[in-house]
């Protein structure tokens, strides 16, 4: 090969090296995107293990007398149980961790769960789990206030109520909340890994969960 071509192919080769390791630095997003499912959940009697293949931990619940599993599910870095008394939450290295339903709070049949977080109503409560820290946060509904509809993303969440909207990101304190307007319908709701889009018969509304803001778009008048 001529040492002109020979040079001139190490150059490029120097380049596309360089613009590889530059990209591979840049992460996307907190913890990455990758949808490894790194936690497990095993039941067996009363008695719940969590398992984490990131720290190789292994973790147990000890149910009560009378108390009974209704939804259990683990994706990503959340694991999920809800039962007739708790909610019980856990993240990679975190244990289980638990949320108490009072004897006047009719608890959750289902939940949804992602990567990154996991989301439950109650008749009177949001509550948003966050497996990266293992920790709970909640929103109290209104006495005329009910859960409409929910999704999650890999590490967003999203409330709708008859009232307002909820939103919850990974690195957010608690959910952020924005108002309905007077006869605001509803009309579609999508969540993707780190933002949710609802429409309404009167505005586009995006929850980013990276900062915890609502962007609001008015809709033109037909």
């Amino acid at each position: 090969m001529p040492l002109l071509a020979l040079s001139r192919a190490l150059l490029l080769l120097s380049a596309s090296l360089f613009v590889t390791t530059a990209t591979a630095q840049v992460p996307r997003y907190a913890d990455q995107f990758e949808r490894a499912d790194v936690v497990a959940i095993e039941q067996d009697g009363r008695d719940l293990f969590g398992f984490d293949s990131l720290t190789g931990r292994r973790a147990s619940y000890r149910l009560e007398v009378g108390e009974a599993v209704h939804f259990m599910e683990s994706r990503g870095r959340v694991g999920l149980v809800l039962t007739n008394r708790r909610a019980l939450g856990i993240g990679p290295g975190t244990g289980f961790r638990e949320v108490r339903f009072p004897p006047n709070e009719v608890p959750p049949e289902i939940g949804l769960v992602e990567d990154q977080v996991a989301l439950v109503t109650t008749s009177k409560r949001v509550l948003g789990f966050i497996g990266r820290d293992g920790h709970w946060v909640e929103e109290s509904l209104a006495p005329s206030e009910s859960a409409e509809a929910i999704r999650v993303g890999t590490a967003v969440a999203v409330v709708a109520t008859n009232r307002r909207a909820l939103g919850l990101g990974t690195n957010v304190g608690g959910f952020v909340a924005l108002d309905f307007q007077v006869r605001e319908v509803l009309e579609s709701f999508s969540a993707q890994d780190t933002l949710a889009t609802l429409r309404t018969n009167k505005r586009i509304l995006v929850f980013g969960a990276p900062r915890g803001t609502w962007t609001i778009q008015d809709r033109a008048i037909r």
